[in-house]
């Protein structure tokens, strides 16, 4: 996936570009419905057991993670 943050005139955009087919069907799933998204600061780092986990910000993280889901009817 390539990524790009764009400014322009005070408009900060964060470009997502796929390159396989897995990340044009992952980002193809935000585009079939309304969405409700969070903003949040963190990072994710592997532990034991091949597990990932969420941990919240410190000084030093720099971080911003989307989460999105589809908006409840």
């Amino acid at each position: 996936m390539k990524t790009a943050i764009y400014i322009e005139d005070g408009v900060v955009q964060l470009v997502l570009t796929p390159e396989t087919e897995f990340e044009k069907n992952a980002l193809g799933s935000f585009q079939e419905q309304e969405l409700s998204t969070q903003i949040f600061h963190g990072s994710f780092y592997g532990c034991a057991g091949g597990w990932v986990r969420h941990r919240m910000p410190d000084k030093d993280d720099r971080s911003i993670i989307l989460r999105t889901k589809a908006k409840d009817e």
